[in-house]
Parts: structure tokens; sequence; C-alpha cells
């Protein structure tokens, strides 16, 4: 696979799920696996490597990019993590359901008959329910292309 990779086959779902350090794991309502809600800027800083810090919008405060700027971390006013986007080259899953890297269709199937229910705003994001999961997508007719970026909202 691409990006070094391993592939490991699900035979439940039919699919090639990538395994190892470069997948990005979805906690809902938490995170994700290497980068928790509630954390501190710091200690991202310390943990995750290598960033570049911007102010996206003046006085709205520091955000930080990883991983070559396909992982944005967004922190509120006491410097805890708030909010996570991910660009679409980067492996994330979900419950082990990969999200990015392959046909949109064939994840919104998964992620339906895994009994999770999704929703499309009319627009370009998919909303995943009560996982503060979205899916971005720029081609919205076209759901043979990947999806372009995940965002992951704190719940409850």
């Amino acid at each position: 696979m691409e990006n070094g990779l391993i592939a490991v086959w699900d035979s439940e779902r039919g699919s090639a799920v990538p395994e190892g350090p470069s997948v990005l794991d979805v906690l809902p309502g938490i995170g994700l696996d290497r980068a928790r809600f509630g954390e501190s800027r710091s200690s991202h800083r310390e943990r995750l490597g290598s960033y570049k810090a911007f102010e996206r919008v003046p006085g709205a405060g520091v955000t930080d990019i990883y991983e070559d700027g396909m992982v944005i971390l967004s922190y509120d006013e006491l410097d805890r993590l708030a909010f996570i986007e991910i660009g679409g080259e980067t492996a994330v899953s979900l419950g082990g359901t990969q999200l990015t890297g392959r046909p949109l269709v064939a994840v919104l199937e998964e992620l339906t008959q895994g009994g999770l229910t999704v929703d499309f705003d009319g627009d370009s994001s998919y909303a995943i329910s009560s996982t503060g999961v979205e899916l971005f997508t720029s081609s919205p007719d076209d759901v043979d292309e990947p999806a372009g970026g995940v965002s992951i909202a704190r719940t409850g």
C-alpha cells in the first residue's frame, strides 16, 4: 500500500484496512488515539513532533499543523484540544472502518451496515451521528471519489 502502510484483509467487511502507526484511529467523543480532547497543546507538541503554528483569524488563537499539513489541531482559550481536522491523504479509521483513501460510497455503506447513521448536509459533508465525526468531499455528486478530509468534534 502507499505511504508505507500495512494492509490487513478484513474478511467481515471484504476490504483491506491499513494498520500500523500511520493510521489515525478516531475515538468518538475522545479525539484520536494520539491526541485527545482536553489534552494540552504542550503535550501534543512534545509527543507528536514537528509542527507549524498559525492564526486562522486574528485574535482567534493559534492552531497547530502536524504531519506535513495533514493534521490540524485547534485549542480552546485554556490551550486544551478542542477540534481536529485531518486531510484526506492521511489514513483515518473509525471502529475499524477506513474513512479515507477509498471511494466515499464504500465508506458510507460500511458505516451504515455497522449500525451508524450518516447524514448528508446537502453541500459537502457527511455527519456520522453520535460520533462527532464528519467526512468532507469536494465532489458531492461523485461518491466514487474518496473523502477529502475528516473533522472530529467533542461530543456530549
